[in-house]
């Protein structure tokens, strides 16, 4: 059963706003015998920043909720490249540990900078004063 057909036997969608929910939610799958995460939206099976974005975010989640290991693998598009003859873009993102830790590192990273920034602000309140 497809995303599509799932959401609509449980009534989530209608048909006159199919294709608004499905551009507008972020969903997926893990295959167990490819060890991989797929992540994508919308009809076409596409993805963007946005999509990257939260399989990162979602990536570690996933791995506690489904007992998967650090090694599963993250990508963005449809789990088959090629679909009733139509050829879609995958990208491989890395491994759920590889994405989390970059994404820890950046989150730090940003934190890091706007401390910094707030240092050097002119606006900042001197102390004592």
């Amino acid at each position: 059963m497809s995303h599509l057909e799932w959401f609509e036997a449980e009534g989530w969608i209608a048909k006159d706003n199919a294709r608004e929910f499905m551009d507008s939610t972020i969903r997926g799958i893990f295959l167990p015998a490819r060890h991989a995460l797929f992540f994508y939206r919308g009809v076409g099976f596409f993805f963007d920043a946005a999509v990257e974005k939260e399989a990162s975010r979602w990536a570690e989640e996933i791995m506690s909720a489904l007992a998967l290991d650090q090694h599963v693998e993250v990508y963005v598009g449809p789990p088959d490249a090629v679909i009733h003859g139509t050829q879609y873009r995958q990208e491989r993102l890395g491994t759920i540990e590889s994405v989390t830790t970059d994404r820890r590192i950046t989150q730090s990273s940003g934190r890091a900078s706007r401390a910094a920034d707030h240092e050097r602000s002119p606006h900042k309140r001197e102390s004592g004063s």
